[in-house]
């Protein structure tokens, strides 16, 4: 890589994490915070024991605050896990498609890969 392409790839990494950490803070966080307030809020009811209060309000929030979690969680493991920008490019020896980060602009193919490995162990010998 060439030392101008660094800069172009570091300030899009650093766009990026900012992106992400946006999305954290005004999406994930908030949801967050109900979820784990509804669920807290319900098991505060069902400890006061009010007379049917406690059972009528108490149950309902502990439920919808463990959905809530669960559909929070679930967002945050699909968010970390899921794919980091990538595209696909053509091979540079065979244009066959593959897989590549968006910052790579060409690539070679693992099966090229395994084939020019391959040659150039028969030169070696």
């Amino acid at each position: 890589m060439s030392e101008s392409f660094m800069p172009e790839i570091a300030d899009q990494l650093k766009n990026e994490i900012k992106q992400t950490f946006l999305k954290l803070v005004t999406k994930t966080l908030p949801s967050l915070f109900l979820s784990l307030i509804l669920f807290s809020g319900g098991i505060a009811l069902l400890a006061l024991r009010i007379p049917g209060w406690s059972l009528f309000l108490g149950l309902p929030a502990v439920q919808v605050g463990i959905v809530f979690l669960i559909f929070t969680f679930d967002k945050i493991a699909h968010d970390k896990v899921g794919p980091n920008s990538l595209q696909m490019i053509p091979c540079s020896v065979c244009d066959k498609l593959t897989l590549a980060p968006y910052w790579q602009k060409e690539k070679i193919c693992e099966e090229c890969q395994k084939k020019i490995a391959k040659k150039l162990k028969l030169e070696k010998d």
